[in-house]
């Protein structure tokens, strides 16, 4: 999450009355993330403070978002599920840009992250593609198409080790493209950018998982792929076996993976690293070096999921 909207204390007040959470206290900018304008909200009804996350979008926020997310909530997963609007939709308009306004969940994110919570990341994600199993959405926007118009853009400024990695990740893509086991991987809704900064947690565990903007229909793998990698890598990039044999049993535990998706596991992550290396080349925000070493050591590990890995009574 990130600020890239200016709020005042008068569109604070006009959210306030809006989504009829009593009287306005304080709001102050959120620090972290890369997209769209969140802030915190403290509002006061009856002597009693609440807290709120109120997030303005630079667009419109797709209706597949919404409706995840209180399809998560019904089946139990910790998500903030908005507000309904006076209007009675979930969504308003503040400062003149779309808003979303939902509780404010306790807890904090995860700098470096222990075997189980990779493990409740896991079970996070599989009971979500299970509570989706069947539910229609958009395609995930980077798909070849995108990955080859961001190749044309950055390709030719980039430097000879930057663009011996570039084509390296082509040619592990380009073989497997055409393979019915690789198009017919097991597809659904899927979060598509579970970071650690997308998840708060408290001595009691996970707590919420934030920010669903990214929701579309893809090939499940590539939620735990994104996943394991931000949550399962060094600082160097490469994979620690032990947080990713949590996030692993944890998902698996639930949903265990098919023959197809542990062969295709090493193709995955690397793809995975490989869009959020594209996408970071020319943000403001977030550098492309962690995703370019990550991509790096995903060029190295070749190696499928071996079942001992997926295996949860081991």
């Amino acid at each position: 999450m990130a600020v890239f909207r200016e709020l005042t204390e008068d569109d604070a007040r006009a959210a306030c009355t809006a989504w009829q959470l009593g009287e306005f206290v304080s709001v102050a900018p959120t620090a972290q993330g890369i997209e769209n304008s969140n802030f915190f909200l403290t509002s006061a009804r009856k002597g009693q403070q609440h807290e709120w996350v109120l997030t303005l979008g630079n667009a419109e926020f797709p209706t597949t978002t919404l409706d995840t997310l209180v399809r998560l909530d019904a089946a139990g997963l910790p998500v903030p599920v908005p507000l309904r609007h006076r209007s009675g939709a979930r969504s308003g308009r503040i400062a003149g840009a779309p808003a979303l306004l939902a509780p404010r969940f306790p807890g904090s994110h995860p700098d470096r992250p222990d075997i189980d919570q990779c493990a409740a990341i896991g079970r996070f994600l599989a009971r979500m593609h299970l509570a989706t199993a069947g539910v229609g959405g958009p395609d995930h926007p980077r798909d070849a198409a995108w990955i080859a118009a961001r190749v044309a853009h950055h390709g030719p400024r980039l430097g000879a080790e930057e663009q011996a990695r570039l084509a390296a990740a082509q040619r592990v893509l380009a073989s497997v493209a055409e393979r019915r086991d690789w198009k017919q991987l097991p597809a659904g809704l899927v979060h598509g950018d579970l970071f650690r900064d997308n998840a708060l947690f408290d001595r009691g565990g996970l707590r919420a998982v934030i920010d669903f903007h990214h929701t579309a229909r893809a090939a499940l793998l590539f939620d735990l792929a994104v996943a394991a990698n931000d949550w399962c890598s060094h600082p160097n990039g490469r994979l620690d076996g032990d947080r990713l044999r949590g996030i692993i049993r944890g998902y698996a535990g639930l949903r265990p993976l098919t023959r197809e998706e542990r062969w295709m596991w090493p193709v995955m992550t690397l793809l995975a690293a490989l869009r959020f290396w594209l996408a970071r080349l020319d943000s403001p925000r977030k550098p492309p070096q962690e995703m370019g070493r990550l991509l790096d050591w995903r060029l190295r590990e070749a190696a499928p999921l071996s079942p001992a890995l997926t295996d949860t009574a081991a």
